[in-house]
């Protein structure tokens, strides 16, 4: 439900639905925490690549491009950790320099941990190029990799400068119409920070989201296959405006390949909400595999981040509100009328929701707006009174647990997040 999205797959969902776990639990979710957290040993290959990069022979022209391209990504992987777990240990130069010798190295601090990310997103953008091959890094990705992360600290002057700055660059636009973002006709359109571009013939590179949506036995293309886990909740659905263009990526029903009409009261999926085809049909879509590139970041996430950072700084001004409702207009919708500070600030939650579902920014859009625990106790509660028997969350579940044989490897160094 954080991403707009419910799993009809069973397993546990239920348990990561609702945030019930635990650094104890013998759940497969353990499994997911224990791969996300190993990835801060990522942070360190990139610093010994940056190093590498500096010490090798090549022009120096080459040597900043590439440096800053390792910096960006440095950062974006710093930021998915942050995200996940708050800051985790990041080695120093003289401890990857000395790699024979055991290091029992703990998390850094929140001041440590921003001067590393500081560090290196400042260098990528002030050495990146402003424009490069799709999936590439540029000055702009980098300014929005660190745009995320000072809205996470709620640093939200700084936030708007880079709203500003990345707005500045000329280079980004809306698409005029919403489902050209995410079209095979349209890659490398220039609503698009950063993506990871995606080839539908090898199984490593395609993207899969389509097949998590599509019921087997929906037409789709020839070749095509789905998998039918995922569905928008027909709670979130039913917040769209009925002229929403946005939902012209979203269908309520179909006619399956047998010719038999299904939707919600014949279709298992259909039941528990609707489906979420956001990225448009690949008709050399083989299988499971589409070639449509995977959006991480576009031009209308930082028209709707400048929006909150000037409310959240100033107050609900006419810039504010013009930068929502461009996005409303292209969705069809009318302007936002009058609003207080807090129902403005709502209202924008709610347009962030309906622009992004399916793009993983819903989870941390909830927790900066401090309605993740409030969203998930609600769900909670109504679940335990069809019978359920789950326990209320609160403001630790904002953060995932480190698996517990992390900390047991590293002698307690590493310490576990509060709450678990």
């Amino acid at each position: 439900m954080c991403c707009g999205l419910w799993s009809c797959w069973g397993w546990e969902s239920d348990v990561e639905y609702y945030q019930q776990w635990k650094d104890n639990s013998t759940s497969s979710i353990t499994g997911y925490f224990y791969r996300a957290f190993s990835h801060y040993q990522f942070m360190s290959k990139a610093r010994n690549t940056i190093r590498r990069i500096e010490a090798c022979a090549a022009p120096e022209e080459a040597k900043v491009q590439y440096a800053a391209e390792a910096h960006a990504l440095r950062g974006w992987m710093g930021l998915y950790l942050y995200d996940n777990f708050g800051p985790v240990p990041v080695a120093t130069d003289a401890q990857l320099d000395d790699p024979l010798t055991f290091n029992y190295i703990g998390r850094l601090t929140e001041e440590a941990y921003d001067s590393v990310m500081t560090e290196d997103l400042t260098y990528a953008i002030r050495h990146l190029p402003v424009t490069a091959p799709r999936g590439r890094m540029t000055k702009g990705a980098a300014m929005t990799i660190l745009l995320k992360y000072r809205m996470m600290q709620g640093r939200f002057d700084e936030a708007e400068q880079l709203c500003r700055d990345i707005i500045n660059l000329g280079t980004y636009a809306l698409q005029p119409d919403y489902k050209q973002i995410f079209m095979m006709d349209y890659l490398g359109n220039n609503e698009i920070i950063l993506c990871v571009p995606c080839n539908s013939s090898n199984s490593w590179t395609a993207n899969y989201m389509t097949a998590e949506v599509l019921p087997a036995d929906m037409p789709w293309t020839d070749k095509a296959l789905g998998w039918g886990g995922y569905v928008m909740p027909w709670a979130f659905y039913n917040t769209f405006a009925y002229n929403d263009k946005r939902l012209e990526c979203v269908y309520t029903n179909y006619t399956s390949k047998t010719g038999r009409y299904t939707d919600k009261t014949n279709s298992q999926q259909l039941k528990y909400g609707a489906l979420p085809l956001k990225y448009g049909k690949d008709l050399s879509m083989t299988g499971a595999q589409a070639g449509n590139d995977i959006v991480v970041y576009r031009y209308a996430d930082i028209l709707l981040s400048l929006a909150e950072c000037i409310t959240r700084n100033q107050g609900v001004t006419g810039e504010a509100a013009d930068l929502v409702n461009q996005v409303r207009r292209r969705a069809g919708l009318g302007d936002l009328s009058s609003l207080t500070k807090e129902d403005f600030l709502d209202a924008i939650l709610t347009e962030r929701g309906h622009e992004f579902y399916l793009e993983g920014l819903r989870r941390q859009d909830l927790i900066r707006f401090g309605k993740y625990v409030e969203y998930a106790n609600n769900r909670i509660k109504s679940a335990n009174k069809e019978g359920g028997a789950y326990y209320t969350v609160d403001e630790s579940h904002n953060l995932y647990p480190i698996p517990q044989e992390y900390i047991d490897e590293s002698k307690s160094a590493i310490t576990q997040n509060p709450g678990y």
